[in-house]
This record gives C-alpha cells, structure tokens and sequence, in this order.
C-alpha cells in the first residue's frame, strides 16, 4: 500500500540522523508543536499533501535509541508507536554511516508488526567516508523499500513519498530462556496495538508498570507476569534488559556487515574536518567556542535585544499599539483620569482628577487590567511580542544553524568534562547557552536531558546564574560606563561562574540519583540548509506565542491584583532592610531589585538611573549587578519552573535562589569594604 492508503505517517529514528528534516520535506505544510497528553515533551505534527483535496497526518516523534526507553522522550515516542500501530505507517530514518544503530530499531519495529518504509538518510556522506550500501538485500532481509535519501539536498524525498508501505519482518531467536518465557506471557497479555511477541518481550525488559495496557490487570494476573520474569532472571543469571538489547545489538551488527561495505576511502575534506578537530581541541575548542559566543552575543544580544528589540518596542508597541490600546480603553471604560505622556509616547500611568462612583471604579479596574502598568496589552503583550518575541525569533536562527551546522554535538563534549563537576553531562550545554537567549524557553528545553535530577539542577542554575540577553545587555552597558570597564566585568562573571559551580556540584549531592554519562552521535559539520533553519524557528516561534505568551498573560494578572491590595509596596519595605544594611545599597534600590522579578532587565534598567543619578558607587554598582543576576528568575520564568519542576520543587529552588542572591551580595559588600583598592 502506499501513504495514500493510509491514516497516518508517524517519523521515528535516531537522534540527530535528519529526522526532523525528512519530516520538513514530507509535509512541506505549515506544522504545529504542542505536549504529548501528560508529559513535557514536544510534537511536531505536519499534513503530507497527497492530491489538491488530499492529504494526511504527519508525527514527528522525538529522537530514540531504543523503544525499551530510558527518558521520558523515549518512552512517549514508544507510547506513540503502540497507540498509533493499526492506523498509522512509520517512515524509520537512519543514518547510513551508523546502519548498524539504526537497524536495532528497526528489528524492534518488526517484532511489533509494523509496515512502512526505511529512509536510509545522509547517503552522501556514506559516500563521501566510501561505503557502499547493498540496498537490494536490506530490502529482501527486511520486506520493505530502503529508500537512499540526502534530505539536506532534498535528494530521494520523492522517491520516499511514492514508496510502498509493506510489514517489516524478521524473526530474531532469543536466548532459550527468553523464548519460554514469551511462550507462557503470550497467554496473560491483554488486548494490544503491537504484536503478541513485542509485547511479551517489553514486559520481561520493564515489567508491566510503564505500560498503559495493562492498567486494567487483576492483581493475580501481575502476580503470574512477574513470577515468569523471576524465573527468566534466574535463569539467564543476568539482567532480562541487558540480554534482550546485547541479542539486538548482535544481529544489527551481523544484518549491517553484511549489507554495509567500505570500498573507497574517505574523500578529504580538509576545510571540515580541520574544523571538526579544532572545535574539541582542549585548547582551541575554547577559542573557537569564544568566537562563536562572540557572534552570538552580536546577532542575538545587539540586534535581536537590541536593534530589533528597539523596533518594536519604541517604534511598534510604545508608538502605536499601546497609545491606540490606551485610545480604545479610555473610550470604551471611561472614568475621571489623564495620561502621562513621556519620551513623546502614551505610557499607563495617570493620576485620578475626580473621586470615583462605582461605575467609574469597575472602569477604572477593568481599564488598568488592559492598560494599566501591570495591563495584559501594555505589559505581558509588550513584553512578550516586543521584548521577548525578537529575542526568541534570533537565538532560534542562531540556533537553528549551530544545530544543522553540526556543532552543538562538538560543543557538548568540549564541556561535559566542566559540567560533570555539577552532576549534569555535555548535554546541559544547549539549554545553558539558550538561556543566554531566555531563560525563560531554556527552562522548558531541559526536556531533552534524560533523568529528572539533570532537568532539575539545569532548572536550578538557569534559574540562578544564567541572565537573559535584555539583563546581561543592560548589566554590561552599566558596568561599562561606571568606570569599572573590563576589570569590573571580569569580576562579575567570575563571582557568578564560581556562584554556579559551587550551587550545582552542591545539588549534585543533594538530589537523589545517579549521574547520567555523555552518549551521543557526534555527526560531522555540514552547510546548513536556509528552508530547514527557517521551518525549524518558525515552528519555535509558533510553539513560544502558544506556550509561553499565555503564562506572560497569567503572570501579568497576578501583578495586576498584587498591586490592586498593595502586596508590592509591602513587598517593598520589607526588602528595604536587607537592601540598605546588609547589601549597602541606597533605600531606592529596593524597588529596583524586587522589580526585576516582574522583568529581569528592569532591576538592571533601574541601576543605572541610580548611577546617573550619582546614588551609587563603583563597589554599590558591583554588587548590585552581582546581586540582580542570581536573583530570582522573572515572573515568567518562575510560572514555568512551576510547571515543569512542580510548585514544591520550584517554590524550594526560589528560596535557595534568593538566600544564594542576598547571602553573595552581602559578602561580595564586605569583601569590597576589606579590599577598597578593587574598585572605588
């Protein structure tokens, strides 16, 4: 059959072997991201145009190694693939350089009876290292079309789309002692999507608990399953897991010998692979990483913070949106009020002229809600469109091709030795360095770490010691123009790298379980296609204005009413003592701190108003900035540290975050006060 036979078209594979690329080019539609139901992890759907009246579903599953998973990504891809078996195709991707990995997942998928087609993707750089590929008998081992594709290049993808869906077969024999045990669970096994034989060997690797079908077993029943895994253990005198994968293994490798040959050798690329070399050298590596960052902080934090930032902020919201907003609301909710106008623009502050009736009230209430300082439209919108959206919209395009270029994989491991020291693996890299971007959308990318105690501490130390593009911009302008220049900078970034190794080797003792190693394909740098790039940040872009735009919103709400009953002004002066006698700060910085909870650049936006105004000195102005950036997150980010971490764990790290702030605050003050030669 082919796919137009078909309900739905389901993408699995490997990481980093092209997938979501090939799924790029099969719907080559507008996609949406949304949650798999009752997890973190993300999905891409898309729509395959088969005629101009036609056309049917797409998933992109998230990347996996094996469907007997050990990540939360993994074991939704698994629970895609069972929910979706008597409906759905599967398109299996694999990278043809690394056949013998992607063949292990493929055995897996004809246990479970599936059909479909293989993609066997990144053909010319198979090529290009000189194998050659017995497509024919892949075909014959297997039962289906092993279609060579070059996704990058869209070369192959038509022959994909007109390929014909047929049932992957091949009878892998277990150990003796695995085999009996299939034959007596297939009896006990309810009701299933997948095949009998998949099902009973999922059950001898991982029990009957992560399984969904098997919600409705009597006790007994569960009772019967695990005796038989018992005797299976005791028999195999080794852990069912560990046999079931080594036996997969084993014949991958066998299948893939005799299909995969290597007949020429590698075509030099001199350029790549000089650069390849370079970028996990123990010592250029961190040049080049400089480089990059350098270019980074260009494209992300000048224009995209900065120019971009500027556009829409002043010349879109302040100039246009938010004066027609304040328009529409005075015309539609009047009360006895007058704006202030600053800088040549409408801004939502105004003084009462007339006391009240309870009409004007409700006005005045609802009026604030929508354009008051903490309004939906003049605060969370402005702040997610126009300060934000920028931001996200260029750390994506940057992102998009670090990732394509085949960086990330490199940067990973030039780092991991550094983050092993904070119980976390190279793979922390990435949302660590998108938060430099947002913390915000990096809190919710440490979903690709494996095991929650990773996501946790990754959480953490974003939550603590990572500034956001708009903060550590306007914190570099000020330390800058202080006089304090490049030693002052110095000093800052030094106190906060130490502040996050110590807190996260800390919370590496501290959260319970085991570290988690570095494993992953590293695949070799290649030009990054423009359409990829652009359809990976689009569907970023649309997943952030969906998730995120609407916690700015609840946030926003929430200041709303805090300010209604004054809880902020108490707030306040319940800081004040703290600020004044144990930071050494002026009374007014206070405010400015607690403000860059509501919006972290507003702390720092507020420090320099103090300086201008001469309130503070070089040693205040360190300590300040010291104190801003491991302060609490934004609003923002801690609705989301809610909802990924839960309210208990993210109510926690704020108290920590908060006692770690004012606690390296205070001493780096005293510090300054013992060695007043440092700075003035």
């Amino acid at each position: 059959m082919s796919f137009a036979h078909c309900a739905k078209v389901m993408v699995v594979g490997n990481p980093n072997v092209g997938k979501s690329l090939i799924f790029g080019h099969l719907t080559d539609q507008y996609v949406t991201v949304s949650n798999y139901p009752g997890t973190t992890v993300t999905l891409t759907r898309g729509r395959m145009k088969l005629t101009d009246d036609a056309s049917i579903l797409v998933i992109d599953t998230p990347g996996v190694n094996n469907f007997l998973p050990t990540s939360e990504d993994e074991a939704v891809t698994r629970d895609i693939v069972m929910d979706m078996a008597p409906e759905a195709v599967v398109v299996q991707v694999i990278d043809t350089k690394n056949l013998q990995r992607g063949l292990f997942l493929t055995l897996q998928l004809c246990e479970m009876g599936w059909r479909g087609v293989v993609a066997l993707n990144m053909w010319d750089e198979a090529q290009q290292a000189g194998y050659t590929v017995d497509v024919a008998r892949l075909s014959t081992v297997f039962g289906v079309q092993f279609v060579p594709t070059t996704a990058i290049r869209k070369e192959g993808i038509e022959a994909l789309k007109n390929a014909e869906c047929r049932f992957l077969h091949y009878h892998l024999v277990y150990p003796p002692a695995i085999e009996s045990a299939v034959a007596k669970l297939t009896g006990l096994l309810p009701a299933s999507t997948i095949t009998a034989r998949a099902l009973a060997l999922m059950v001898l690797a991982v029990g009957t608990g992560p399984l969904a079908c098997f919600a409705t077993l009597s006790p007994h029943e569960r009772q019967q399953m695990d005796a038989i895994r018992g005797e299976t253990r005791e028999a195999l005198q080794a852990d069912i897991l560990t046999v079931i994968n080594e036996t997969r293994a084993r014949e991958a490798e066998k299948i893939s010998h005799s299909v995969l040959q290597r007949t020429a050798q590698r075509k030099a690329r001199p350029l790549w692979e000089k650069s390849e070399s370079l970028s996990t050298h123990p010592v250029w590596g961190f040049a080049m990483l400089i480089a990059i960052l350098y270019a980074l902080y260009l494209f992300v934090g000048v224009l995209g913070a900065g120019t971009l930032v500027g556009w829409c902020e002043k010349g879109l919201f302040n100039n246009i949106v938010n004066p027609s907003a304040i328009r529409a609301s005075d015309w539609l909710l009047p009360f006895p009020h007058r704006h202030v106008v600053e800088e040549g623009s409408i801004v939502p502050e105004y003084t009462f002229t007339a006391t009240l009736t309870a009409g004007e009230g409700v006005c005045r209430f609802l009026h604030d809600f929508l354009v008051g300082q903490y309004g939906a439209i003049t605060m969370a919108l402005t702040y997610g469109l126009a300060i934000i959206l920028p931001v996200v919209l260029t750390f994506f395009l940057a992102f998009g091709i670090l990732e394509d270029l085949g960086y990330l994989s490199r940067l990973s491991i030039l780092l991991n030795r550094l983050f092993r020291v904070m119980g976390l693996n190279g793979k922390a890299v990435l949302p660590m360095v998108l938060g430099l971007g947002c913390d915000t959308m990096a809190t919710v990318t440490a979903r690709i770490l494996e095991t929650r105690k990773e996501r946790m501490i990754v959480t953490f130390l974003l939550a603590l010691a990572v500034p956001c593009s708009a903060q550590l911009a306007v914190i570099m302008v000020l330390l800058a123009a202080s006089g304090l220049g490049f030693k002052g900078i110095i000093i800052w970034l030094t106190i906060i790298a130490l502040t996050m190794l110590i807190a996260g080797a800390a919370a590496s003792r501290l959260i319970p379980g085991d570290d988690n190693p570095l494993i992953l394909e590293v695949p070799p740098f290649r030009i990054p296609e423009l359409r990829n790039i652009v359809m990976k940040t689009l569907a970023r872009v649309e997943w952030y204005i969906w998730e995120v735009i609407p916690v700015f919103l609840i946030g926003t709400a929430a200041l709303f009413l805090l300010d209604e009953i004054g809880m902020i002004h108490k707030l306040e002066k319940l800081l004040h003592p703290l600020v004044v006698y144990w930071l050494g700060l002026p009374e007014q910085a206070a405010q400015t701190i607690l403000m860059g909870f509501f919006r972290r650049d507003y702390s720092a936006a507020g420090f320099i108003h103090l300086a201008k105004d001469g309130m503070l000195s070089q040693a205040q102005i360190l300590v300040g900035m010291t104190t801003i950036t491991l302060f609490v997150p934004c609003i923002a980010n801690a609705l989301v540290m809610i909802k990924e971490q839960g309210i208990k764990v993210a109510i926690a790290m704020i108290a920590i975050i908060l006692t770690i702030a004012f606690g390296m605050g205070g001493l780096l003050y005293r510090l300054l006060e013992w060695i007043p030669w440092l700075v003035k």
